[in-house]
């Protein structure tokens, strides 16, 4: 049945902004029963039945029945979907919809849900007018009709509240009971954010459905905009993982190709130390000029701050030069690292100090690594560490210490430089690597590495609160023997973890560090190492090829406290580093296999294992 041209324009633009399914229509039963005798003889004869139509002229017969139409409202609170019949009364309720309906019309509600399950009410209307129907219909699509609803419900609420609370206020002041009448609130706050929307409208006469319209209800169009907007991020956040697994693979071959090219580096070079002549027939890339030591002649080239030989450094802290306002500082940092959670001890200020330090006395940059410093402390187990050296640990007793010792010769805290710095020497070329992995794993060598910069940082804390001058580590690495085990990946990815920590939670431990006898192969490992330093770190790293070692340690430190093989005049470990290391005769110590190494190694087996058997010749 088509609608007056009045109610088709507004069915038309309503189809345009409210529809998210089409339209069906039915013929009403009276003119179904008109057209079926041509239908059946269409039919018949293997025609196709003409479709239905019908003059807009053309009224509904007398005497028929009246259309229904039915709807279902949602209403929602507070942005909520609410059940009405729970919270306001019946009465107020068709009160409040025989206000909204369209003159000439009747009509009834019940609870029901939606499609989706939430609280609705449907509402059944009918009218004998096929114009009044339209135009509820009209008013329902376009959300007027909503909005009469929630307008006269509101009204009749707040009426019935006000009589009760009247009703209330006149039985309380006559004294009589008011046990079992519904005590309304207060204020009407929820009949203002209550609103109303209508979705899966039918229209229809007896049984027969002339049209059924699924409507949009007035919130969906932000609801559906968040749900496109979350689609839309989910999707992007997909691709961004998938960008950063590619970019994850590319860097890791790229690792690879890089530990691949450092190994050719490394054999295209002799094992112990290479010639002037040798270096200089590899045609070194352009590098750029902070890349000093990536020529043949470092020294030569470098400026003369590149390696800091000055015994009183820049950085020389005196505790008896600090200021008042400094020893404020130190006070108020030290309160905010143990309310952090830290743990200190009898050298706490020296501990706190270094951080003050580390950051040219900026307070806020201080606290923020104390801060960062107390929460990786406590997790990762080394303040127990800390406190069992207090107690009296020695260097010996570290888990895992002997046998780390039959895999390197590593001399901690051998000796003192000029400016009071504990000097600790490391052979990297005598590692035997097959036995390093088959002794300890990645777990151990962690746990190792943790104990040793804990027992550096106590004694350099302890000697600083002595002499009164902040003593610092100052490392020497000897790079002459490495080959290609020693470059490989799995190394890399042990020291990954390793090589960070000193320089994010031991501030102002690293005084200093010197690479000796490095072949040209090195300073492209160092590349691959720099990354994970700060630059504070790496402008204390100087790298001296086999030309300019000797006597350079001779520079920072007295003969004396430089072993004879550096040019030096020591021959035996001195005090006390020398009680601290394992040495023949401990328990667990091989002493035929103790500190492996034609240079470091055999001058630390002249004093801990004397009368060790040789070493075989295999080892450099």
């Amino acid at each position: 049945l088509p609608p007056p041209p009045s109610a088709g324009r507004i069915l038309s633009t309503a189809r345009r902004r409210h529809f998210s399914a089409p339209m069906t229509f039915q013929q009403p039963p009276a003119v179904r029963s008109q057209s079926s005798h041509g239908t059946e003889q269409r039919k018949s004869k293997g025609l196709t039945p003409r479709l239905f139509s019908r003059s807009k002229s053309s009224s509904r017969s007398a005497g028929a029945a009246p259309m229904r139409i039915e709807f279902r409202v949602v209403f929602r609170n507070g942005g909520v979907a609410c059940d009405p019949f729970a919270t306001y009364s019946d009465s107020a309720l068709h009160a409040a919809l025989m206000s909204a309906l369209p003159e000439g019309m009747t009509g009834n509600l019940m609870p029901s849900t939606d499609s989706k399950g939430q609280p609705a009410v449907l509402v059944r209307a009918q009218a004998s007018d096929i114009n009044t129907m339209y135009e509820l219909r009209s008013q329902v699509v376009s959300g007027d009709f909503m909005s009469a609803l929630t307008r006269h419900l509101r009204s009749h609420v707040k009426s019935e509240r006000r009589s009760q609370r009247l009703e209330i206020s006149k039985r309380a002041d006559a004294g009589q009971s008011t046990t079992g009448m519904p005590e309304p609130p207060a204020k009407d706050a929820d009949l203002d954010s209550m609103e109303a929307g209508a979705n899966e409208m039918t229209i229809m006469e007896e049984e027969t459905v002339w049209e059924k319209i699924r409507l949009l209800l007035p919130w969906q169009n932000d609801e559906d905009k968040a749900d496109a907007e979350m689609k839309s991020t989910k999707r992007e956040l997909q691709q961004a993982r998938q960008a950063l697994k590619e970019r994850r693979q590319q860097v890791a071959e790229l690792e690879a190709r890089c530990n691949e090219l450092t190994e050719r580096l490394a054999t295209m070079s002799k094992e112990d130390c290479p010639a002037s002549d040798a270096i200089e027939s590899i045609p070194p890339p352009a590098a750029p000029a902070e890349e000093k030591y990536a020529e043949p002649e470092p020294v030569a080239e470098a400026p003369a701050a590149a390696v800091n030989n000055n015994p009183t450094a820049a950085n020389y802290v005196a505790l008896e030069e600090l200021t008042p306002e400094q020893w404020q500082k130190i006070k108020d940092l030290k309160a905010a690292y143990l309310a952090a959670g830290g743990e200190l001890d009898e050298y706490g200020d020296i501990f706190i100090l270094r951080f003050l330090v580390d950051k040219d006395w900026k307070y806020e940059k201080a606290l923020k690594k104390a801060k960062s410093t107390a929460a990786w402390r406590a997790k990762s187990g080394v303040n127990g560490f800390r406190k069992q050296i207090a107690s009296g640990l020695v260097y010996n007793e570290i888990p895992n210490i002997k046998e780390l010792f039959t895999t390197v010769a590593v001399s901690n805290a051998h000796s003192r430089t000029k400016a009071g710095d504990l000097m600790t020497f490391i052979d990297y070329g005598s590692l035997d690597v097959n036995k390093f992995f088959k002794l300890l794993d990645n777990s151990q060598y962690f746990d190792i590495n943790n104990f040793i910069l804990e027992y550096v940082s106590y004694h350099s804390d302890k000697l600083t609160q002595e002499t009164g001058a902040l003593v610092r580590q100052f490392m020497v690495i000897d790079a002459g023997g490495i080959g290609l085990a020693h470059v490989s990946l799995r190394m890399f990815i042990r020291f990954k973890p390793i090589m960070p920590l000193a320089d994010l939670y031991y501030p102002e431990l690293l005084g200093g560090a010197r690479v000796l006898n490095a072949a040209w192969a090195l300073h492209q490992g160092w590349k691959l190492v720099k990354p994970l330093l700060s630059k504070q770190i790496q402008d204390m790293v100087g790298i001296l090829d086999c030309k300019h070692t000797p006597g350079a340690l001779l520079k920072v430190a007295d003969p004396e406290a430089v072993p004879d093989f550096y040019g030096g005049t020591c021959t035996t470990i001195p005090r006390p580093a020398v009680d601290w290391y394992p040495k023949a005769g401990m328990e667990g110590v091989d002493a035929a296999a103790i500190c492996p190494g034609k240079k470091l190694g055999a001058y630390m087996r002249r004093t801990l294992a004397p009368d060790g058997a040789p070493l075989s010749s295999g080892t450099k």
